[in-house]
């Protein structure tokens, strides 16, 4: 992400960031870099879902833009970066996939290969909605509770 200078696009099933990652994704932003995130709407482990969510007001105050996919469970786990290099593995964005399971990612420097994902990204973004920050406002308090409630075991997701 430091490297960045144009795009980051991620996308990613279950996004649960330690503070480097926001911190890196906040700071590409400041810098005039466009960083979207594309992530399910609905995850298949509500745990990380709940604790997901508290995430996203920061970082879309900070100018991220998140779209939530909407055709079922999105499991593909990838990044592009200035449309040049990309990243692909097994690791989600969560302190469990980068410290604790030691899960792998690919970093592949080819254009044509971040061209490709570059377009299954944009062919995601129409089976998705941007998520707003009245999105979020609009939520219950049981479901804002419920949501902290999971953020606090985020370390352990």
């Amino acid at each position: 992400m430091i490297q960045a200078t144009k795009t980051i696009d991620i996308t990613t099933p279950y996004f649960v960031p330690d503070q480097d990652i926001l911190m890196g994704l906040k700071t590409a932003v400041a810098r005039g870099v466009r960083v979207r995130l594309l992530v399910p709407r609905k995850v298949n482990q509500k745990p990380v879902e709940y604790a997901s969510f508290t995430f996203y007001g920061e970082l879309l105050e900070a100018g991220v833009q998140i779209y939530l996919y909407n055709k079922g469970m999105l499991h593909a786990k990838s990044m592009v970066i200035d449309e040049e290099v990309t990243e692909i593995g097994a690791a989600n964005y969560d302190m469990r996939s980068f410290r604790l399971n030691y899960e792998v990612c690919e970093f592949i420097y080819s254009k044509d290969v971040a061209r490709d994902l570059t377009e299954q990204f944009e062919q995601d973004l129409c089976d998705s909605v941007p998520l707003r920050m009245d999105d979020l406002l609009q939520r219950s308090p049981s479901q804002r509770l419920i949501q902290q409630g999971a953020r606090l075991l985020f370390p352990l997701l």
